[in-house]
């Protein structure tokens, strides 16, 4: 399917080209990955705003891309054949998203410009996911250009990292199928950002902390569930990473690879690779598990591994999508699951609420969507926003070394939503994700959620 995008003003717009208006942000779950959609592409023009500088471009505008995971209603129409390129889901989706982009332009804009949104709905039942991540980058390279690009939850894979950076446009991951790599942090600046993540050359870390926390007993073995995404990344993680920190602690492990599903069509492939892995790890006496950078994908390992009465203790972290096993996962989770969590909507709602006060949510608490999960305010895509304004408001461009320019000059007192306390560190020597504290959280199976562990807070993670 080809992929059309163009700024709409004033004329009608086309079947999959629409004005986005007023509204507010809806979130997509994780668990639609499993269905068939289609991609749209569509742009909108932003709010007008009076700028303190002159706008560097003549037409006075700058496009801004923003790719979202389609809703979960829109995805099941998609599945029997409608059209959805005007589902009332998706679309209060992309209004939310022009909310913050109305906000945005209030404020005075980027570089003296306003701030023209460009969205593309990232598609979950494509038969491939790195031919759509090619399609996502194509359609913000050459069908609308934008200056920037934020995923706002969408599925792209390693393609989509190589294609924006090869294009040398500036692409926000916010961890969705893949975890760029210190090296591809590295070799993709100025142009490759993973501000709410971290990149799998501090996962040695992990090791450390679990054991800390009283994950691994006496006794430990571990196993280690390695994803293949064709990058090498899982085998790095556990066999560069997580392998010597356990080594240093004296403690066995042995390694299972699984292909990492580029499609829907590949879920029962990875089910049958986790079953096998599963059966030789409960008889070599694993247990400990522990997981490579895999996603919701992972929850598939927790429910097979409860069908074969297999019970090891679990060493997670955010990477893991933490609220979804333990809604799905949580019969396997019998024996014990600790978790290392950069991201308080690791919690639940009510420990979300009970953190310190954070300025900066009560900021996008503003224009954000209320959410039955999630606190009024926590928003990675208000984050980058303000991140965005922070950095470019009173920029002569919006270039990508400008850009990066503005960012590292952030250092330690840019405060995001997402985060325990609200931190976050920049700076030109940072390449590992911007994460700077991590909170050590454990599954409670009355509640059927991950709390804080008792007595613990915020602890740093270096390796940046």
């Amino acid at each position: 399917m080809s992929v059309q995008a163009s700024v709409v003003r004033s004329q009608r717009p086309a079947r999959r080209v629409h004005r986005v208006t007023k509204g507010l942000l809806v979130a997509a779950t994780a668990l639609a990955v499993v269905f068939v959609w289609q991609s749209v592409a569509t742009a909108a023009d932003g709010s007008s705003s009076t700028a303190a500088t002159k706008c560097a471009d003549p037409s006075g505008k700058v496009n801004l891309g923003v790719s979202y995971f389609s809703n979960a209603a829109s995805v099941a129409q998609n599945a029997i054949g409608a059209d959805t390129s005007n589902v009332p889901a998706d679309q209060a989706i992309v209004d939310g998203l022009k909310a913050g982009v109305t906000q945005l332009n209030a404020a005075g804009g980027l570089a003296g410009c306003d701030v023209n949104l460009v969205t593309y709905r990232y598609p979950a039942s494509t038969p491939d996911w790195g031919q759509q991540s090619q399609q996502e980058c194509t359609a913000f390279t050459q069908d609308v250009k934008v200056f920037a690009v934020f995923s706002a939850g969408s599925y792209e894979n390693h393609v989509g990292v190589e294609c924006f950076t090869k294009a040398k446009l500036p692409f926000f991951v916010s961890g969705g199928k893949y975890q760029p790599t210190c090296d591809d942090l590295k070799k993709g600046a100025p142009y490759l950002y993973y501000v709410n993540g971290v990149a799998s050359c501090r996962f040695n870390q992990l090791v450390t902390l679990w054991n800390k926390a009283g994950l691994f007993p006496k006794d430990a073995k571990v196993g280690i569930m390695a994803a293949d995404d064709g990058t090498g990344q899982g085998d790095y993680v556990a066999n560069k990473a997580y392998g010597p920190a356990l080594k240093k602690l004296k403690i066995p492990y042995e390694v299972a690879s699984y292909h990492q599903t580029a499609s829907a069509s590949d879920l029962s492939n990875t089910t049958v690779t986790m079953n096998a892995a599963i059966l030789k790890f409960k008889n070599d006496g694993v247990n400990v598990v522990i997981f490579t950078p895999g996603g919701a994908t992972t929850v598939a390992f927790l429910t097979s591994a409860n069908s074969q009465g297999f019970y090891p203790a679990y060493g997670l972290n955010t990477s893991d999508a933490l609220a979804l096993k333990a809604q799905l996962g949580a019969e396997a989770m019998k024996t014990k699951a600790i978790a290392v969590s950069w991201q308080i909507t690791d919690l639940p709602l009510q420990a979300q609420q009970a953190l310190p006060a954070n300025p900066a949510i009560t900021e996008c608490a503003t224009w954000t969507a209320p959410s039955t999960t999630t606190l009024t305010g926590v928003s990675g895509y208000c984050d980058f926003l303000n991140l965005l304004q922070a950095s470019l408001g009173k920029a002569k461009d919006v270039k990508p070394a400008t850009l990066r320019k503005g960012i590292d000059a952030q250092g330690t007192k840019f405060k995001a939503t997402t985060t325990y306390n609200g931190d976050l560190k920049f700076g030109a020597k940072v390449n590992g994700g911007n994460i700077d504290e991590v909170q050590m959280l454990q599954y409670d199976p009355a509640t059927k959620t991950f709390v804080k562990i008792p007595g613990t807070k915020p602890v740093p993670l270096d390796g940046t």
